[in-house]
This record gives structure tokens, C-alpha cells and sequence, in this order.
């Protein structure tokens, strides 16, 4: 964790009954050789152990009621309370591939102006949640990096927050708010990118939550068809005062 400050990274994770993973997830995040960032965890509503877990570490906690949640506002939230300069989102129960250089593997990016934000894959191998030596090779027939894909996801993306200020994430939206937001970025002439070691492990089985997700992929992808149809640049919603 930073002592500056202005930390040059900020994360933001979403929970909500995230105990059963969130201090593995926390655990290596604090493990990362980049070390100059702080950790919002933005909570809606938890009843299991997730406070009691991430209250374990150096993090900065933002309460909302469970009926306040949507995707857009939770980030939303986090990202106006955060003093950092890039935004990493990752999910309370997603795991990085890589034990200690992940972030700095995403951050390397930036280096170039023109990118809006980074995002990497997920893989659901459940086994990984046990050693992510189980999961090696789940990786290996996927391209190092694709540049210039709209297809930026919160499950891990990193993205710059002058950016984020300038088009917040879309409270309008119910979900898919990470889609729409690369589409916008790159509409606006800026670059996302996504990395093969900026991935991670996201697995839905291990939650009991796999039906559940096979009846929300016809919602994913009808609430994609019509983002799509959205005429850019565009301005999008907030409560909030940014």
C-alpha cells in the first residue's frame, strides 16, 4: 500500500457477500510488486463474513443500502472517493494469474497516451481457486495482447480516471456498463487494450451461481445489441457531483 498521499493507483471492488474468496483476492493484491496504490472496497449490503475479512487490511470501506447498488453507481462511488490516477476494478471473487507483477503488467500500458483503459481475460476453471497451478495452461491459446477492442471488462480492467471524469460509468445501464464505456473511449479516438497477463480467474461454478449466469447471458447480450445502437460520443448519467 502507498504511503504517498496521492497514490498512483486506485482500486475499486464491488462486494456483496464476497467472503468466501475476498481475502484471497485482497491477499494478492497486497502481494504485487507495484505498491504504490490504496483499496476501496465499496459494500452493498454484506450479511456473510465479508467486512470482518477485508477490514484485515489497509483498505478504505464505503457503505451502501442493497437496494442503492448498480453496477455503474458502486463504481462510480469508489472512483469519486479515490485519489489515484488509475482506476483498477477488479471483482471480489476474481483472482490474478500472476502472483506479484499482474498490476504492473497492466499499468505498462499507459505508457502510451492514447490508452483509455486495459482489460485482460477470464478463465472460470474452478480447480484455480485451489492453486492457479491448475489452471496454467488455460492462458496459453490466447493472443499476448489485442489492441483497440471495445470489449473492456470490470471483472478486471484497469482505466484512466481523467477519463472516467469525463464519461463516467453509465448509471442508466443495469449492466454491461464496462462495454459500453470502451465503445465510448474508443469512439473518442483512445485505445484499449487487453494483455494476456492482465488476466484472471473468475469462475461463477465455485459460487453456485453457473445457472444463474447461463440465464443472464441472453440479458448480456441484448443489453449489448443496444449499446451498440448508441450514437458517440455520447454524454452518460450520474447521480453523483463529479
Amino acid at each position: 500500500m502507498s504511503k504517498k498521499s496521492t497514490p498512483t493507483v486506485s482500486y475499486v471492488i464491488r462486494t456483496k457477500n464476497e467472503g468466501r474468496f475476498i481475502d484471497k483476492v485482497l491477499k494478492y493484491v497486497y502481494q504485487q510488486t507495484f505498491k504504490d496504490f490504496e483499496v476501496i472496497i465499496i459494500d452493498s449490503g454484506s450479511t456473510d463474513s465479508t467486512l470482518k475479512k477485508v477490514k484485515k487490511f489497509p483498505i478504505r470501506l464505503i457503505k451502501i443500502k442493497p437496494h442503492e447498488y448498480n453496477h455503474s453507481y458502486a463504481l462510480n462511488l469508489g472512483i469519486k472517493h479515490s485519489l489515484g490516477k488509475y482506476i483498477c476494478i477488479i471483482s471480489g471473487h476474481s483472482l490474478p494469474i500472476s502472483s506479484n507483477t499482474w498490476l504492473e503488467d497492466g499499468l505498462r500500458h499507459f505508457k502510451n497516451k492514447k490508452v483509455a483503459g486495459v482489460s485482460g481475460w477470464s478463465k472460470s476453471n474452478p480447480f484455480a481457486y485451489i492453486s492457479r497451478i491448475f489452471g496454467k495452461y488455460d492462458f496459453v491459446t490466447l493472443p499476448d495482447y489485442v489492441i483497440n477492442t471495445p470489449k473492456l471488462t470490470n471483472t478486471n480492467s484497469i482505466i484512466r480516471k481523467d477519463l472516467w471524469k469525463i464519461y463516467p460509468f453509465d448509471e442508466e445501464l443495469s449492466g454491461s456498463e464496462d462495454y459500453d464505456w470502451g465503445l465510448e473511449m474508443v469512439a473518442r479516438g483512445y485505445i484499449i487494450v487487453k494483455d494476456k497477463k492482465f488476466s484472471v480467474y473468475h469462475s461463477h461454478l465455485v459460487l453456485g451461481k453457473m445457472p444463474r449466469r447461463f440465464a443472464m447471458k441472453k440479458i448480456w447480450e441484448g443489453r449489448r445489441s443496444i449499446i451498440d445502437l448508441r450514437v458517440r460520443p455520447r454524454s452518460s448519467y450520474t447521480k453523483l457531483k463529479i
